[in-house]
């Protein structure tokens, strides 16, 4: 069984230059993806209000819907399922902490964090670094940016699964 994230944030960047945020989240039935880049508004996944669809894909046609962001975001509605699973392939055998030296000028830095939820685990869940990475980083970031519907990656060959490690 595919265990289901309720969502993923991850974010790199550095103080001098910002962070870069990638959102994705599944929230009332459906689900999407939302980046934003260095310099803007960094949002609370776990808010309510927090939320981005298209409703013309609603079930409900009689649910009034009143339009309020000006962002591109993808709906991963219909993917969810493989998503969290890709995406838990990539970093359930990944350590908390990938921390290297900090080099004076902090332009020179590079931090990283995953943010994660799913209704198997107690609580949220981190991982995070600075000037280090974990196996396959380079892939799991491009697997991410894959939905970005502006600039989109390429998706890596031979995508992991999900082993069951967050199963408990």
């Amino acid at each position: 069984m595919a265990i289901r994230l309720d969502y993923l944030v991850f974010y790199i960047g550095n103080l001098s230059y910002g962070f870069d945020y990638v959102y994705t989240k599944r929230i009332n039935g459906h689900a999407f993806y939302l980046r934003r880049l260095p310099q803007s508004e960094i949002s609370d996944v776990a808010d309510e209000n927090f939320d981005f669809y298209n409703p013309h894909f609603s079930e409900d046609l009689h649910t009034p819907f009143n339009w309020k962001y000006d962002e591109k975001f993808t709906d991963l509605t219909r993917i969810w399922d493989h998503y969290s699973d890709v995406a838990l392939g990539f970093i359930e055998d990944w350590a908390d902490d990938y921390r290297a030296p900090v080099d004076p000028n902090s332009d020179q830095n590079v931090e990283w964090g995953i943010r994660f939820h799913s209704p198997n685990l107690k609580g949220e869940q981190l991982i995070y670094g600075v000037n280090a990475y974990p196996d396959r980083f380079d892939s799991f970031v491009n697997y991410l940016r894959s939905f970005d519907p502006e600039a989109p990656t390429n998706v890596p060959d031979d995508l992991p699964y999900s082993k069951g490690r967050f199963a408990n």
